[in-house]
C-alpha cells in the first residue's frame, strides 16, 4: 500500500495536470459556470477579509491570481503572496499582475498548501478561494494556515457548500453534478477538470463541519456566511493574541 506521502504526491500531480490543462480558459469558464456570480462573491469575500493598510496577506491555491489582485487593489501598502501548485496557473496570474502594474505588491510562489514554505507567524491574513476542496488533507491545510498567521491574524475561505434547503440542494446537484461537467467539455481539454469539480464536492464537508475543522485547527471566533442560497460559503477564523 502506498505511503501517505506517496498518496499526497500522486494527488498533487493530478491537481497540477488538471489545472494546468485549463489555465488559459480558467477565468472565462469561471464566469460561465458561476452564472456571472463570481464577481459578487469576490466582493462579499473582500468585505469579510476587510484588508487593512500595510497588512501582509497570503492567498493559497491562488490560481490565476484573482483574489490576490483584488486584495492588493483594496488598500494602499498591502502586500500579497499567492501560492499554488500549478506553474501554468501562476503564469497566467503573473501576466495579470504585470498588466495591473502590481509587481511590487503581489508576488507568486509555486508551493504546497500542506507544507507552506514560510516561517511561523508571517502573515496578517491568509485567504483561499475555491481551493480547500483540492487539498488531500484538509485539517493539515487549515493547521498550516493557522501556523503562518500572526497573533491577531485571520484566515478566510470561499468555497462551494451544500444548500440546506432540500429543493435548492436538488437544483444545485442537477446543475453542479450534471451540467457543469458538460460545460467543461466545451472548453476543449477542460473535461477532466470540470468533472473533478463534482467529484471533489462529494467528499467536502458541509458548512457546520468545516466550521468545526477550523476550530480543531486552533482558530477562534469561527464564523460562516452562506451565499447564493447556501451554494457557496465564506468561513473565517481568527488567531487570538
Amino acid at each position: 500500500m502506498p505511503s501517505v506521502a506517496a498518496r499526497y504526491d500522486a494527488h498533487n500531480d493530478k491537481i497540477r495536470d488538471i489545472f494546468g490543462a485549463i489555465a488559459r480558459v480558467y477565468d472565462p469558464m469561471n464566469r460561465v459556470i458561476t452564472l456571472g456570480l463570481w464577481g459578487s462573491w469576490q466582493r462579499r469575500f473582500l468585505d469579510l477579509v476587510a484588508p487593512r493598510d500595510g497588512e501582509y496577506c497570503l492567498d493559497i491555491a491562488t490560481g490565476t491570481g484573482d483574489l490576490a489582485i483584488l486584495i492588493a487593489d483594496s488598500a494602499s501598502r498591502i502586500r500579497v503572496t499567492g501560492l499554488d501548485l500549478s506553474r501554468d496557473m501562476l503564469d497566467v496570474a503573473e501576466e495579470k499582475i504585470r498588466r495591473r502594474g502590481l509587481e511590487e505588491r503581489v508576488t507568486v510562489v509555486e508551493g504546497n498548501a500542506l507544507m507552506l514554505p514560510f516561517p511561523d507567524q508571517t502573515f496578517d491574513v491568509v485567504t483561499c478561494g475555491f481551493g480547500l476542496r483540492n487539498f488531500p488533507d484538509l485539517p493539515q491545510a487549515l493547521s498550516e494556515m493557522r501556523r503562518v498567521l500572526k497573533p491577531g491574524g485571520r484566515a478566510l475561505s470561499l468555497e462551494v457548500s451544500r444548500p440546506q434547503n432540500k429543493l435548492v440542494w436538488w437544483g444545485f446537484r442537477l446543475y453542479f453534478y450534471g451540467l457543469v461537467p458538460r460545460l467543461g467539455r466545451l472548453a476543449g481539454r477542460g473535461g477532466r477538470a470540470y468533472a473533478w469539480l463534482p467529484e471533489s464536492h462529494r467528499r467536502f464537508p458541509g458548512r457546520e463541519v468545516l466550521s468545526g475543522l477550523y476550530r480543531d485547527a486552533g482558530f477562534d471566533a469561527v464564523e460562516a456566511w452562506p451565499l447564493t442560497l447556501g451554494s457557496v460559503a465564506v468561513h473565517r477564523g481568527e488567531v487570538r493574541t
